[in-house]
């Protein structure tokens, strides 16, 4: 049998496989691309919704359980967890952050790659280690591919996405962090993205995976519930291709597998 397509996705969160793949797996995996999530740690640091009647003792496993569920709304049963701590991910030795990536590739031969583009996308630390780890472990993995060019996608928001967001944000009485919030948005020159993903037709599968994120209720819930904003956040879902390097005048493409298929 022949063996599937597989994308795999890396983070430092749970949470952050749904804003990155929850779409791209949506629409993939019917395929038969078979998805796998790597994530660093078990959120043990993350926010705890009044009224979840969770302990921070047993938020752990709460997030654990709620990635699970998450990316089964998609399609995607392979979740893997790292064993560093929320919030200490960029103090970590980085030598064994980066071996533990290697591992997961190693152990799933993915044929894509996505993790956060370098700056983190909030700029919070844990996502840029992440980040950096997963593109010293993806140059060794793919040095080492045989008989096939495996490629690493950045995912990012659009600088013209996020500046939506801030309207629709406004809108609904939330307003987002600025970019000189510690943790705010930070979005990425739109021409800087090669992969463009309609997910419109996967937009509310999309909410409905990353409301299983329970204990995470924090005020961008409130802008996508904001009259079914979610349809509009989650209409696309963009990437930048780092691994092989786009060329001068390559076009843009509409899926992260469309090089080894038809899209």
């Amino acid at each position: 049998m022949a063996r599937p397509l597989t994308v795999a996705g890396i983070f430092a969160h749970p949470d952050d496989e749904t804003w990155s793949l929850a779409g791209s797996f949506a629409l993939l995996v019917p395929k038969g691309v078979r998805g796998a999530v790597w994530t660093a740690t078990r959120g043990q640091a993350g926010e705890i919704a009044e009224g979840s009647g969770v302990t921070r003792e047993r938020l752990p496993e709460v997030r654990e359980a709620e990635e699970r569920a998450a990316m089964a709304s998609v399609g995607v049963e392979q979740v893997e967890f790292g064993e560093f701590v929320d919030g200490q991910v960029e103090q970590a030795d980085r030598d064994a952050l980066t071996t533990a990536v290697h591992q997961f590739l190693e152990r799933e031969r993915p044929d894509v790659v996505v993790t956060m583009e370098p700056g983190g996308v909030t700029a919070h630390p844990d996502h840029m280690a992440v980040s950096a780890a997963t593109q010293a472990a993806f140059a060794a993995y793919a040095a080492a591919a045989d008989g096939h060019e495996p490629r690493l996608y950045y995912w990012g928001v659009p600088t013209s996405h996020l500046d939506r967001m801030r309207e629709l944000g406004r809108q609904s009485g939330f307003e987002l962090p600025g970019e000189d919030d510690p943790f705010g948005p930070r979005g990425t020159a739109d021409g800087q993205f090669t992969c463009w993903v309609d997910t419109s037709p996967a937009a509310e599968r999309m909410w409905r995976s990353l409301r299983e994120h329970r204990t995470q209720n924090d005020g961008s819930r409130q802008l996508l519930a904001y009259q079914d904003s979610w349809r509009e956040v989650f209409a696309k879902t963009c990437y930048i291709r780092v691994h092989p390097a786009p060329r001068p005048g390559d076009p843009a493409v509409a899926a992260l597998v469309e090089a080894f298929t038809d899209g």
